[in-house]
């Protein structure tokens, strides 16, 4: 009751209160809250990113590299009838070696090389050599045995090189002479002795100043025991680069020889000359262009010395021309070095050889290499040979002038490092001749191929080819010839490796059987089959 009485006072005060307000102001309605209006949240479209397909296709990746292998490795050589082509099957990849073999024939052949240096800035290297060889017919024999030594290092961005050497051939009179009827086998000898040094400097990179040098000096003294012959070769080229379109070249070569025949005076044979030419190089234009002075035995001719590049497709398709001279020496050791069954020369004469030509040249698909020429070739002087008078003995004829158009063509595939194909021809059309009726032993067509490959790492195999047309010969003093039989000669070889440092090998030549004769009267052995071991040392082989 006293609760009830207390709240009654209490809202009776309130509405008092109330009444007591002043009613002269403007009434308002204050609304007190804490609700605060908020935008709902937008509605965020979620992406859920799908991975790509795995794709299953090999890439197309093109790759722009420079052509290196525009450069044929298939030069021509001369043709030995004895000798046996050494077989080449697995390089010693700069290591120590021996080889050794034996075939029918009575032929052994012992091979050896080894490697001194670091192999990166010095290296030293001994080879030896030995092949024999001795046929069904008398004195049907051949022998060679050599020693070389090689030195190079780098000094100072200069490499230093230099090379001694010394080689022993023998052959034999076999050819049938009834004057060698009943003569003695040592009779019949033509034993040739080489001792070779050569040295030289060059710079391993282009200098600042855009120089290039390689002063050279070679000197051989070459013997029949009977008659001695010295030759020295000074060879003195500095090439100056003005940037990468613009060059000079300028080259000084001095070649001596002496030469003294068995009982007569000693006479020199001297050629000199000097060679000044400005080159030109853009992306689609190679330009050289020249003279050569040459001094030949005191007499001048200027020769020519220019070159032309037309890159018609980058690579593929490049023309190419020139005209060129020089002088080449007869000396008895570059005739001896073709034909080993000739009398040995009284005096010596200098071959002057001029060629225009023109042609095409390229590479596809950076594997594949083609060049293919043909021009007007002229030599002056040339030797030829001729067996007429004695059939067992060669005489060098003196031809005053000899006019042909020479057709050459090349073609090569390389693989990387598995399978490499090569072959070249050349052919001949002579026009003119001044002295002799014919061209006695020039070879008017000529092909030789070669191919190397190698399945595995275990196995290596290679085959050569040498093909010619048979050579027209003069048979008597009247001058009556005859042509000597075409040749087909396949020989081939193989070599396993049975551990990383053995490997056994073969060598089949002449698989044909076919006893051709280059030389007039000299037939070459049949078919020849050597085999053997080779040992490889101090090198890791896979």
């Amino acid at each position: 009751m006293r609760r009830i009485t207390i709240f009654t006072l209490i809202f009776s005060s309130i509405g008092m209160y109330a009444v007591a307000q002043d009613t002269t102001k403007k009434q308002s309605v204050e609304i007190v809250s804490a609700f605060k209006p908020v935008l709902k949240n937008a509605v965020k479209l979620n992406f859920n990113a799908t991975p790509p397909a795995p794709e299953t296709g090999a890439p197309n990746l093109a790759y722009n590299i420079p052509v290196q292998n525009l450069y044929f490795n298939l030069q021509p050589v001369g043709l030995k009838p004895m000798a046996l082509q050494i077989d080449s099957a697995g390089q010693a990849h700069n290591s120590n070696y021996i080889k050794v073999g034996y075939g029918n024939y009575n032929t052994p052949l012992v091979d050896a090389g080894f490697t001194l240096g670091d192999g990166k800035k010095t290296n030293f290297t001994l080879f030896a050599n030995h092949l024999s060889q001795r046929g069904k017919l008398r004195v049907q024999r051949f022998s060679n045995t050599s020693f070389a030594a090689n030195i190079n290092t780098v000094v100072k961005n200069v490499e230093v090189y230099g090379k001694a050497g010394y080689q022993n051939q023998t052959f034999f009179l076999y050819g049938p002479d009834p004057v060698f009827a009943n003569s003695k086998e040592d009779s019949l000898k033509k034993p040739y002795q080489t001792i070779n040094i050569r040295a030289g400097v060059r710079n391993a990179f282009v200098n600042r100043f855009g120089i290039s040098y390689n002063p050279d000096l070679n000197i051989n003294v070459f013997s029949d025991t009977r008659s001695t012959e010295t030759n020295g070769v000074l060879d003195l080229p500095v090439e100056v680069r003005f940037g990468n379109s613009f060059g000079l070249l300028v080259r000084g070569n001095f070649d001596l020889t002496t030469f003294t025949p068995t009982g007569e005076e000693t006479y020199t044979n001297n050629v000199f000359f000097l060679n000044a030419a400005a080159m030109l190089k853009t992306s689609r234009l190679f330009i050289k262009g020249g003279i050569r002075p040459t001094w030949d035995q005191g007499k001048l001719n200027v020769l020519p010395d220019v070159l032309v590049d037309i890159h018609l497709q980058e690579k593929k398709i490049i023309l190419t021309g020139g005209w060129t001279g020089y002088v080449q020496k007869n000396t008895y050791q570059t005739l001896a070095s073709k034909n080993p069954w000739i009398n040995q020369p009284l005096s010596q004469f200098n071959t002057r050889i001029t060629e225009l030509y023109g042609g095409f040249k390229g590479t596809l698909a950076n594997s594949f290499n083609y060049r293919v020429q043909t021009g007007f070739l002229e030599y002056l002087s040339i030797p030829l040979f001729s067996n007429h008078v004695r059939p067992g003995l060669f005489e060098v004829l003196r031809e005053g002038k000899l006019q042909a158009l020479h057709t050459q063509g090349e073609v090569g595939f390389v693989l990387q490092d598995q399978f490499n194909a090569s072959a070249k021809m050349d052919i001949y059309n002579f026009l003119n001749q001044q002295d002799e009726k014919r061209p006695w032993h020039f070879v008017p067509i000529e092909l030789s191929a070669a191919l190397r490959w190698q399945p595995s790492k275990k196995i290596m195999v290679k085959t050569d080819l040498l093909s010619w047309q048979g050579a027209v010969y003069r048979k008597d003093m009247g001058g009556s010839s005859e042509r000597l039989r075409g040749v087909f000669d396949l020989n081939a070889g193989m070599e396993f490796k049975v551990h990383p440092l053995i490997s056994v090998w073969g060598q089949f030549n002449n698989i044909f059987n076919n006893t051709y004769q280059r030389w007039n009267n000299y037939q070459v052995v049949g078919f020849n089959l050597l085999a053997g071991i080779r040992l490889t040392f101090d090198q890791k082989q896979q």
